[in-house]
């Protein structure tokens, strides 16, 4: 895509001090490709998939970014349409109007102004759904289908089509540039991978691409108190889902893990863990320390980084040690400035 570069690792070396590890390396996705998130790499890839498969192309064809946008104005051009708690739906806005396509995201009611917004300013459409997000996923399957919509989610349930679940496979497949750049741009794999999870597609890639350079790495699933569908589906051996609660960790504010990233985290995860809104705002300050903004979601990781290696107990489940290089990423910028904002001043 024009303008793709690897995003930057920070380290944060008197945080490591302090917490009694060898190091903790940041990547640092508050800007990448001109969005404040990761997620225009996961949408991306499987967009450039789809039209592919919709224009009868060759399954292996890398297509230019140029060329792919004049093949999708060439099949209609379409509507892409999908669910979002905000920076995936961005994310596939933005693709959206590079490609001349229209595009329709359908969010929680109850949604930061500034991320609707922000998604308009692409020139979609945001529709707002009474109820959780995984309420308007459902509320985007059935639009698409009755709009005859482009549907592009980055989760999935069983119910879902093989059109469905290759695109939200191709998400995933699409997150894991993030750690392979991260992996060449470190001395060596982590000893622990700290990653925040909503639907589980980073966390299932970060396994996923970990497992490919270290077979004695930990990689550690984070996600907000109240939004561990993943954590305790670890705990029941089976995927369960959870009700919908309130956290400043808005974009890990998901009910269910991905029907595709679930087998991916229970064979590949070593463990998860919740952490508060108030742990995530501290790493959020932390990071702003080190000139890195975050939004909570975005230091949710490094929070249950920071958690785990000040806990003597989790420190010896973990094995942690003074020895440990600890990697996590930020995932967003200030993605909702008056929150970032109240964060700060906290």
């Amino acid at each position: 895509m024009p303008g793709y570069a690897p995003t930057p690792v920070v380290g944060m070396p008197e945080l490591a001090r302090i917490h009694q590890v060898a190091g903790i390396a940041v990547k640092n996705e508050q800007e990448r490709l001109g969005l404040p998130s990761f997620k225009l790499l996961g949408s991306s890839w499987a967009l450039h998939e789809r039209v592919k498969a919709v224009a009868g192309l060759s399954p292996d064809a890398l297509i230019a970014f140029p060329d792919l946008s004049r093949i999708a104005r060439g099949l209609g051009p379409p509507t892409l349409c999908t669910a979002s708690d905000g920076n995936h739906g961005r994310a596939v806005a933005a693709l959206a109007e590079a490609l001349g396509c229209g595009c329709v995201v359908l969010l929680p009611a109850d949604s930061a102004a500034s991320r609707i917004d922000s998604i308009k300013g692409h020139g979609a459409t945001v529709e707002l759904v009474d109820g959780s997000y995984d309420d308007a996923v459902a509320a985007a399957r059935a639009t698409a289908r009755a709009r005859g919509h482009w549907y592009c989610p980055d989760t999935v349930g069983a119910e879902a089509s093989d059109e469905e679940r290759r695109f939200a496979s191709d998400v995933m497949t699409g997150y894991g540039t993030l750690f392979e750049e991260f992996f060449e741009q470190i001395l060596r794999p982590p000893d622990l991978l700290f990653v925040q999870a909503g639907v589980g597609g980073l966390s299932a890639a970060a396994a996923a691409s970990l497992r490919r350079v270290s077979a004695t790495a930990k990689v550690v699933v984070v996600e907000p108190e109240g939004s561990n569908a993943i954590a305790l589906s670890f705990g029941s051996g089976a995927p369960v889902s959870v009700p919908d609660t309130q956290t400043v960790m808005a974009c890990l504010r998901c009910q269910s893990a991905s029907f595709l990233a679930w087998p991916i985290l229970l064979a590949g995860v070593d463990a998860a863990m919740v952490v508060t809104d108030d742990e995530a705002a501290a790493a959020v300050r932390q990071l702003a320390r080190r000139g890195v903004i975050a939004g909570a979601s975005g230091a949710a990781g490094l929070a249950g980084a920071l958690v785990a290696s000040a806990d003597g107990m989790l420190r010896a489940r973990l094995g942690i040690t003074p020895d440990s290089q600890v990697a996590v990423v930020n995932t967003e910028g200030a993605t909702d400035p008056a929150s970032y904002a109240a964060i700060l001043a906290g």
